[in-house]
């Protein structure tokens, strides 16, 4: 039985528990200490994709770009994965409302000017 807990106690070790901890502590522990390092594994998972994601799109916008699409750009923000709070749905909101108002405050100038030079 020794011999079992002999073997297995490096991998505890590796999820982040201490000798004494895995010889000593609380049995359920490992538990515990193995789901944590799996998430960990998972968000470190996650990082990778997301950083091959941000080179995709860099090495993206530099081809398009050589090939002659002037529009082409890199992103212009850090992409956001998480679930947004309420207050930053909100500010969103406000953003894109401010962008219509700016959108149609231009169409109303530009209709103005056409306006006034056909008079």
């Amino acid at each position: 039985m020794t011999e079992a807990f002999d073997y297995v106690c490096p991998t505890y070790m590796l999820y982040g528990m201490t000798y004494e901890q895995f010889w000593y502590g609380d049995p359920n522990m490992t538990h515990t200490f193995k789901e944590a390092y799996l998430l960990k594994q998972r968000a470190k998972n996650e990082d990778a994709w997301l950083q091959g994601l941000y080179i995709y799109r860099a090495v993206s916008a530099v081809v398009a770009s050589a090939l002659g699409n002037r529009n082409a750009k890199y992103i212009d923000a850090p992409i956001d994965y998480l679930p947004k709070t309420k207050a930053e749905k909100q500010q969103e909101e406000y953003k894109e409302k401010l962008k219509v108002i700016d959108y149609l405050n231009n169409m109303l100038r530009k209709n103005k000017k056409s306006n006034e030079r056909t008079d």
